[in-house]
């Protein structure tokens, strides 16, 4: 049974008692703080903090005082009663202001309002519907890749999947995406999240002209000229039965019928691309290796595969069918969140459920540490996608919040786990997942959770 009562605001164990009124500190080293835990223990750093309470004080370079939210009533109060006394943190504009400008990962008020309200049509589920069909045509291809690759780096497979899918959804599949240098173009942008990159993109300003900063500022500069040729193509062709998702951001209107300018459209292009494919990719990544390591889980996941699937591929019109498949992810996604947090700032002084903050504090709700608490999960770090075939009980709503919560949930969640289900399920009904590499995996638990080595593993095919 899970004790919900100290969720309740009681404490137990080593958490602070519920009359401080101000946050207990994860106490690190002079000057620097916390910050040497954070490269080395990262997951270890924000369970060891939890353990002191709901609500954390460490200190990190380049950020400053950090508040740690363990608490799913206190997580509700930030994204959700109090929102508009948060904004997004500064961290999250110093580290993709320039990538994703005033897309609707950044931007706020008004103008996440309106963009809000012209983006949202384009991801209605019929619409996805639409996106189904690019999604089965790419994951066919990678299942007959597959055939001719007995081990592979799950992780760069995913990416390279999820990376195809959404740029065929946005852009049309006549785009020619590998000769067009995506991949390439992409890999540079995300090299200064890359686990091993992240310590020197703290420290080193990006007008500093190290080569990984070249490469990334060269890599804005082709996806601009990408988006534009592509946005003036689109434009001079008609965007008359046109499904994909560049047409519906071309065509979608606010309120008061207006039209979103090239500025933004290049934002909100840049923001799909790069915050849409990396976080399926990385839920995948890990349900894999999950897979790998709890063979019963997967015999059950083939069964209902076999009984639902005419043929080797998955469609959309399986998904109703495919509970114990999806229920798969969404478990997954509870032991490694693709984003374990979610900074936000204070704009005022305020109170957090009983602590006192100051204005212009970094607040992070903690989907890591939320999604492992055993006040709110049976057996917390056990792999039971049996949790989401049925009915979650009594659980807190903001015990599970792998997409976020509140008016600013991701946009983009249905067409996520439209994706996510329907490559796990193709996959899965063809190959069986065997880990060669180490299966004591070494975490980054940061903007995104990632693998900080390889994933290998041998796709066999199943029998």
């Amino acid at each position: 049974m899970v004790d919900h009562s100290r969720a309740e605001g009681t404490t137990g164990g080593e958490r602070a008692p519920v009359h401080e009124t101000e946050p207990p500190t994860y106490e690190g080293l002079p000057v620097i703080g916390n910050t040497h835990q954070l490269v080395r223990q990262q997951d270890g750093l924000f369970e060891a903090a939890a353990r002191r309470g709901d609500v954390v004080r460490l200190r990190l370079l380049g950020i400053g005082d950090f508040y740690q939210v363990n608490r799913p009533d206190l997580v509700e109060q930030v994204l959700v009663e109090d929102r508009d006394r948060f904004r997004k943190a500064t961290m999250s504009q110093e580290d993709l202001g320039d990538l994703l400008g005033q897309g609707l990962v950044l931007s706020e008020g008004d103008l996440w309002e309106r963009q809000r309200s012209r983006i949202q049509p384009a991801f209605y589920m019929d619409r996805i519907a639409d996106y189904a069909d690019a999604m089965t045509a790419a994951v066919r291809d990678a299942a007959d890749d597959w055939a001719g690759s007995p081990v592979v780096s799950v992780e760069d497979e995913m990416k390279a999947l999820t990376l195809r899918i959404l740029a065929e959804s946005m852009f049309g599949s006549e785009i020619a995406y590998e000769e067009r240098g995506i991949p390439e173009t992409v890999r540079d942008l995300q090299e200064p999240g890359q686990p091993t990159k992240q310590p020197v993109a703290r420290m080193v300003p990006k007008w500093v002209p190290i080569p990984m900063w070249r490469r990334y500022k060269r890599g804005i500069r082709e996806m601009e000229a990408l988006i534009e040729d592509l946005v003036e193509r689109r434009r001079a062709q008609g965007l008359e039965d046109r499904d994909d998702l560049l047409s519906r951001l071309l065509t979608g209107t606010d309120e008061d019928g207006e039209t979103m300018s090239e500025r933004l459209l290049r934002d909100e292009l840049m923001t799909f691309l790069f915050a849409g494919h990396e976080t399926t990719a990385t839920a995948l990544t890990f349900t894999w290796l999950l897979l790998s390591q709890h063979p019963s889980v997967f015999d059950r996941l083939t069964a209902e595969l076999d009984a639902v699937l005419e043929d080797e591929y998955a469609t959309f019109a399986d998904l109703s069918d495919l509970e114990y498949t999806e229920a798969v992810l969404r478990e997954s996604m509870r032991l490694y969140p693709p984003v374990p947090s979610i900074p936000r700032e204070t704009t005022e002084e305020l109170t957090l459920g009983s602590y006192a903050l100051p204005a212009g504090a970094t607040v992070a709700p903690m989907q890591w540490t939320i999604h492992r608490d055993e006040r709110f999960w049976d057996e917390p770090r056990s792999f039971e996608p049996e949790r989401f075939a049925g009915d979650d009980g009594d659980r807190p709503q903001f015990a599970y919040f792998p997409f976020g919560g509140g008016p600013r949930r991701c946009i983009g969640q249905q067409f996520a786990l439209v994706e996510g289900t329907l490559i796990l399920a193709t996959l899965a009904r063809q190959y069986r997942p065997e880990l060669v590499s180490d299966p004591d995996v070494d975490l980054s638990v940061s903007i995104t959770t990632r693998p900080l080595d390889p994933i290998e593993m041998r796709v066999k095919p199943r029998d």
